[in-house]
């Protein structure tokens, strides 16, 4: 059965990716926790219309107080695009148009 189109979400469509968070809940948390994967305490998967995983992402804080937003890429590093939308305007990194740190 096909909903109307009034009735797809922007997931549906296509138009955006879908967030799976790999511990859904705090119980999830502490067996990721206990059994030494804190480093996947976080992630969340973003997934396409196929349900296939385009980007991982997770948020760290450093030392000095600032965050990091970490992209993992599931395929090619020239698949993703990074717009930041700030109160100063807009940036962009492009896989073409930037460089390796």
């Amino acid at each position: 059965m096909t909903l109307p189109q009034s009735e797809l979400s922007p997931y549906d469509t296509g138009a955006r990716c879908e967030p799976k968070l790999w511990q859904p809940n705090s119980g999830a948390v502490a067996v990721a926790m206990r059994s030494g994967n804190e480093d996947d305490v976080g992630n969340v998967d973003f997934t396409n219309d196929e349900d296939s995983t385009i980007v991982t992402v997770h948020v760290s804080r450093r030392e000095d107080g600032m965050y990091t937003v970490h992209l993992l890429p599931a395929g090619g590093d020239d698949q993703i695009r990074v717009e930041f939308h700030g109160e100063e305007g807009q940036a962009v990194i492009d896989p073409q148009t930037c460089r390796s740190a």
